[in-house]
């Protein structure tokens, strides 16, 4: 069982990213960070950054189980973008925000705790919007493990 670290409700604004995205499977999931590997290869290229931080996004989450992933970077605006890169858009509001630091690995089960255990338990239920990574500046890394924030958009339960 994955314990989460506790959850903070942060009010965001809405944010332009620029990156990569493709479509996977609960099955293929595993094979995401090859598109990170791709994106790191033209992310130089992208202009008018907000800054290095880098995002993961699902999105279009389709009842087989099946969604849309993308990695990029937030901008300030879309201009010249490098060839095969798109725009994703995060949603303003409040988002359920799980900041961590963990092996990579264990990602995928924390995603799924968050939805299977912390959601349906809690005083919120997701609204629209992108659910995203968020991999901020780390100032004290740890060996073979990676700070990650899960950001979820949550409304109050009626």
């Amino acid at each position: 069982m994955v314990t989460l670290p506790n959850a903070a409700i942060v009010e965001s604004r809405e944010k332009l990213i620029i990156g990569l995205a493709g479509d996977y499977t609960m099955e293929s999931r595993d094979t995401i960070p090859a598109l990170y590997e791709k994106f790191f290869t033209l992310k130089d290229g992208i202009k008018h950054k907000v800054s290095d931080v880098l995002y993961g996004i699902s999105m279009e989450a389709r009842a087989d189980g099946s969604f849309r992933y993308g990695v990029g970077i937030e901008v300030e605006e879309a201009e010249d973008l490098p060839e095969g890169t798109c725009e994703m858009h995060l949603v303003g509001g409040d988002y359920v925000v799980f900041s961590q630091r963990t092996a990579i690995s264990e990602l995928p089960a924390r995603f799924d705790a968050v939805f299977s255990d912390w959601l349906p338990n809690s005083d919120f239920v997701q609204r629209d919007g992108a659910v995203f990574e968020c991999y901020p500046d780390d100032d004290s890394p740890e060996p073979g493990k990676m700070l990650y924030e899960i950001w979820v958009p949550v409304a109050p339960k009626r």
